[in-house]
C-alpha cells in the first residue's frame, strides 16, 4: 500500500533538497524575511509579543513559499534558467558567452556566425583556428556542441582532416553548417587530434514563431520555406497521426542520406522525435530535389517548429500550428 509521502507529486518530494549547487536563498533574502516577520507582529496602536515557536513557523512558512516559487520559476522559465548558475562556482564564468578563445593570453581561437543566426535555421560559421596551416597539416578536426539549459548535445564538424586548402593568410579557417535546434546558450568544443585545442560560446536567439507561409510547387501548395523545404499536408490535428509529404532543394550531397524529423513546442525546450526513415535520395519531383512521404503526429495544440535533419545535420525547420482534436 503506498503511504501518504508516495501519493505526494515528484514536485513536492524534491523540495526536501535544494534544486541548486550555489545558495538561491541568501543571507540578505534571510534578513528581510526575519525582519517582515517580526514586523508582522506589531499591530497598530500596540505591541503584541509572538512566541519564538510561532515565529520560527512564520519563517518557515516564508522560507518554503519562495523556494516553490524559485523552483516552479525556473522549471518553467528557459530565460530564468540562463540567469540562474545550476552548478557550482566557476559555472556562471564558463557559460560566459565568447566569440575568442584566448590562452594564457593569447587568442588562439575565434568563432565568426553568418547572418542573422537563430534556433532552427541553419547559417554557416567560420571557426578560425589561430595556428598556421603548417602546424596543423594532417591534423583532425571536430567541433561538437553542448546545449546549457538541457543537456542536448550534436556534433557541430565530423571529424575532419585539416588540409593545406584551409589555409588563410597566418591561420587556419573551416566552415561548418552553424544550426541549432534551440535558442540559448551553446558550448563549442572544438578537438584537434583529440585533443581540446578551444571552446566558444553562443547566446543563440530564438527564431520566429510565426507560422511557415504556404507556396506553390508544381501542381501543389506547401507549407515551409520556398526553395529550401516544404511539405503537402492535410491539417495537423494534436495526436492524430496522418501521411506528410515532404519536399526538398539543395545539392546532392546534401539532400543524401538518413532524415530525423524531430520537433520542439513553443515556450518548452523538449525536443521530440516524430519521424525517421534511411535513404533519402536527390529524385525530382513536383519541382523539388528530392521528396519523401512521412507519418507524423504532434502530441498537443499550439506552435511548433519541426526540424528536418539529415546524416545528422540541421536541414531547416517549418513553424506549423497544431490545432485541438475535436470532441
Amino acid at each position: 500500500m503506498k503511504t501518504e509521502q508516495d501519493l505526494q507529486p515528484n514536485w513536492i518530494q524534491e523540495l526536501a533538497s535544494s534544486p541548486f549547487n550555489e545558495p538561491m536563498f541568501t543571507e540578505k533574502m534571510k534578513s528581510s524575511v526575519l525582519n517582515s516577520a517580526a514586523s508582522g507582529s506589531v499591530k497598530k496602536g500596540r505591541k503584541k509579543r509572538r512566541s519564538p515557536t510561532r515565529l520560527r513557523v512564520i519563517t518557515a512558512s516564508a522560507f518554503m513559499i519562495l523556494l516553490i516559487a524559485a523552483v516552479w520559476g525556473w522549471r518553467e522559465s528557459p530565460a530564468l534558467q540562463r540567469m540562474i548558475p545550476i552548478q557550482g562556482s566557476g559555472y556562471a564564468a564558463k557559460w560566459t558567452p565568447r566569440s575568442v578563445y584566448t590562452e594564457d593570453g593569447v587568442d588562439k581561437l575565434q568563432a565568426v556566425q553568418g547572418g542573422d543566426f537563430a534556433a532552427g535555421s541553419p547559417a554557416g560559421a567560420w571557426w578560425n583556428l589561430l595556428t598556421p596551416v603548417q602546424e596543423l597539416e594532417g591534423k583532425t578536426i571536430r567541433i561538437s556542441a553542448v546545449h546549457r539549459d538541457t543537456g542536448t548535445t550534436l556534433e557541430e564538424l565530423a571529424e575532419t582532416k585539416i588540409t593545406s586548402d584551409m589555409a588563410y593568410n597566418d591561420f587556419t579557417r573551416v566552415s561548418s553548417r552553424f544550426a541549432l535546434p534551440l535558442s540559448g546558450l551553446w558550448r563549442f568544443d572544438v578537438m584537434v587530434d583529440q585533443e581540446n585545442y578551444g571552446d566558444i560560446v553562443v547566446d543563440v536567439p530564438d527564431s520566429s514563431w510565426e507560422p511557415s507561409p504556404s507556396f506553390r510547387s508544381g501542381n501543389y501548395a506547401m507549407t515551409g520555406v520556398e526553395g529550401r523545404l516544404g511539405f503537402i499536408h492535410p491539417p495537423l490535428i494534436a495526436d492524430k497521426p496522418n501521411k506528410y509529404m515532404w519536399h526538398f532543394w539543395g545539392r546532392d550531397e546534401e539532400l543524401t542520406g538518413d532524415l530525423r524529423i524531430t520537433a520542439v513546442k513553443r515556450n518548452t525546450s523538449k525536443i521530440i522525435d516524430v519521424f525517421e526513415v534511411a535513404g533519402l535520395r536527390p529524385s525530382s519531383i513536383n519541382g523539388a530535389d528530392a521528396a519523401i512521404p512521412t507519418s507524423m503526429s504532434l502530441p498537443s495544440p499550439g506552435l511548433w517548429r519541426i526540424m528536418a535533419t539529415i546524416n545528422g545535420q540541421l536541414f531547416g525547420s517549418v513553424i506549423v500550428e497544431v490545432d485541438k482534436a475535436q470532441d
